[in-house]
């Protein structure tokens, strides 16, 4: 390898006009036998293509020197290289965690070069609701809400949030990086040689929190002409904000340079702009002129309707020609509004439905062929589930009788409140006199529970390791972010193998929400339940025992759902040596981890499907979860926001384990069907 090391001075701008305070050390490295560049490299290239920003050193003939940089290096890289010269400098330094604030709501800004909204959705991994569109120059580009959470990611601590991208063919990380995620994933060395085609990559976004209820924190890419006041216009923010979160930027926060990752506070409900220097009899004058318009309006009300003599008005009774249909809407509607009062009543303050439709009962039936037992694709204690077509949309409709007022309300206060890619979406909901209706997306692939007990007799092929660790983050996810990232803390309090579906590509969603509860935030934030709700087999002790219900409730049944995944046996299952008596998967981890070698005893316990084909390491790691998570006490058990750290790593080490095996293995899949 031949390289060659370059200096160069710029300036920043102050009083006296520019100073050679910096020195940018470029080191430009050409491989004999291939093409290959370093971060670095893209650093120098866009530093030489902003002119204005490289001064002379007190040499005139040092004028010229950015020409002749551009000039040898050029000569040294031939024209293959030419395509990458749009790539600008990114110099990415993560918000620093505050020890008050782990998880929060932020936006990630996205440059939009050729996406529409579903692709974008898509890369990013979150709905289409969560991408908003923001004008920039006569363009458009998007915000785009995630979850935010305090990770360390190989030694880099701070704020991020975490997506993945299957590499096609033809990519570079690079080009990934700058052409659809704005340039702002970080570059993790250890990570790179796994950006191979078909692999998962896991992309790491920085983002930030801040205390304050009223800002947001934007993730922003600088483009060609910004200024700090240009960005603050933009996004609300205030320059004096921007400036003290990116301190770590460099010496004067003014400065900034193309490509760079800047962290913007905005502002919820955007600037105020205060006008000065009015004086104050104006003020004054103007309320005592509003307040006179005010009384004159009123008294010429008040002799208008004394003057004007009332009418009795017969209103012709109409009801009497009124169809049988409106009737039915009438009471449907009556019904309605007696539920949501009755709930109301029970269970604190007015339901306010910010998102869902309410569909009429004549769409419902039409759409699910007036509940054709053909449709139906599954059944719970409070109701059946129908596969149905809405306008072009494939839907979900849970039919449940009235007498279930209390789970269906229970499903429309936290689904409306919660749009999250690993939680299942809510579209609308319908109400009749004698059934409730709750209207979802479609998830192609069914449960969890189909896939993992007994697939090949549902017509499933079992599941590969690396499908199991995302579907295990994934899950791991959703319930983080009914915990952690919502306004009021949720228990989903019936966290199973069921109760997680599988979209088309085998990326999980948490549902049913029937038993969702609120809960506080606060440390004595313990509820005592009425009476014993759940599955056996995913009760914690302190359920069972004592009816309360925490955030480690969900923890706890998330354990069984982790065990599951790696023995594919069900929570509760018969024992062929004793076949009267229910085993558990909650005795079976611990009798493994209490085994002079538990390494062979989970090898021995490991689902047979995987025909092993898996890391036995990442199979051990991904065990010792779900016994802390399966604890005795609920304080001991981690939060869900640690397991989705350490389930990111498993899935990073599992994709690692797939890359090593050249992709000639049916692992590749997902699933055991080849490729």
């Amino acid at each position: 390898m031949n390289s060659t090391l370059f200096a160069v001075t710029y300036g920043k701008p102050n009083k006296q006009g520019y100073s050679y305070q910096s020195l940018l050390l470029v080191l430009l490295e050409k491989q004999t036998k291939e093409k290959s560049f370093e971060t670095p490299t893209f650093s120098a290239l866009s530093f030489l293509h902003r002119k204005e920003q490289v001064h002379t050193t007190t040499m005139a003939s040092l004028h010229h020197l950015p020409c002749l940089l551009l000039s040898l290096w050029l000569t040294q890289f031939p024209a293959g290289f030419a395509s990458d010269a749009s790539i600008k400098a990114t110099l990415i330094n993560p918000l620093s965690c505050s020890a008050k604030i782990m998880t929060c709501n932020a936006s990630l800004y996205h440059i939009n070069i050729s996406l529409n909204k579903e692709q974008i959705a898509s890369f990013y991994s979150v709905f289409p609701s969560e991408v908003n569109p923001i004008e920039h120059n006569s363009k458009q580009d998007y915000l785009i809400s995630v979850p935010c959470s305090c990770k360390n990611i190989s030694g880099t601590v701070g704020y991020f949030y975490d997506t993945t991208y299957k590499v096609k063919p033809s990519d570079t990380f690079y080009d990934v990086s700058n052409q659809i995620y704005s340039g702002q994933p970080l570059s993790v060395k250890e990570e790179l040689p796994k950006f191979v085609p078909e692999a998962n990559f896991p992309i790491h976004l920085p983002c930030g929190c801040v205390e304050s209820d009223s800002q947001i924190v934007v993730t922003y890419t600088v483009q060609e002409h910004d200024t700090l006041s240009d960005i603050g216009t933009l996004l609300s923010a205030k320059i004096d904000n921007i400036e003290n979160m990116n301190k770590n930027m460099t010496e004067n926060p003014s400065f900034i340079v193309v490509g760079w990752v800047l962290f913007v506070p905005m502002e919820k409900n955007g600037l105020k702009t205060s006008k000065t220097g009015e004086p104050k009899w104006i003020i004054l004058i103007g309320i005592i002129l509003a307040v006179t318009l005010l009384s004159i309006s009123t008294l010429i009300l008040l002799l208008y309707r004394r003057r004007t003599p009332e009418k009795n008005v017969e209103v012709p009774n109409k009801s009497v020609s009124r169809s049988s249909k409106s009737l039915a809407a009438h009471r449907s509607f009556s019904l309605h509004n007696q539920l949501l009062h009755k709930e109301n009543m029970e269970d604190g303050p007015v339901f306010e439905s910010d998102g869902p439709v309410i569909f009429g009962v004549e769409q419902i039936e039409e759409a699910t062929g007036y509940f054709d037992e053909t449709r139906k694709i599954g059944e719970g204690g409070y109701g059946s589930v129908y596969f149905g077509v809405i306008g072009e949309k494939e839907v979900a409709v849970k039919k449940m009788k009235s007498n279930s007022t209390k789970e269906f309300f229970a499903e429309l206060k936290v689904l409306c409140k919660i749009h999250h890619i690993n939680v299942v979406e809510l579209l609308g909901y319908a109400s009749g006199d004698d059934h409730l209706y709750l209207v979802y997306e479609y998830v192609q692939n069914g449960s969890l529970s189909e896939h993992l007990h007994d697939p090949l007799l549902k017509g499933h092929q079992p599941l590969s390791w690396t499908a199991r660790t995302q579907i295990a983050l994934d899950a791991a996810k959703g319930i983080e972010y009914i915990h952690d990232h919502t306004k009021a803390r949720y228990v989903h309090r019936d966290i199973k193998t069921s109760n997680i579906l599988l979209d088309e590509g085998l990326r999980a969603k948490v549902a049913d929400f029937g038993l969702a509860k609120l809960v506080g935030r606060t440390n004595e934030e313990d509820i005592i339940a009425t009476r014993l709700v759940g599955t056996p087999g995913y009760l914690p002790p302190e359920s069972v025992k004592e009816l309360q219900v925490t955030h480690k409730t969900d923890v706890f049944a998330f354990g069984v759902v982790l065990v599951e995944l790696i023995t594919g046996q069900r929570a509760l299952f018969r024992d062929n040596r004793e076949p009267e008596k229910m085993k558990s998967l909650i005795t079976v981890i611990k009798k493994i981890f209490q085994d002079k070698d538990p390494e062979s005893a989970l090898e021995a316990a490991t689902d047979g499907n995987l025909r092993s084909n898996y890391p036995m390491e990442d199979i051990f790691k991904m065990a010792e979860i779900a016994e802390w998570c399966l604890s005795e006490e609920a304080v001991e058990r981690p939060e869900m926001r640690e397991i989705v750290v350490m389930l990111s790593q498993i899935m990073v080490s599992s994709i690692e384990w797939e890359a090593s095996l050249g992709g000639n293995s049916q692992v590749f899949s997902g699933v055991f069907n080849g490729r």
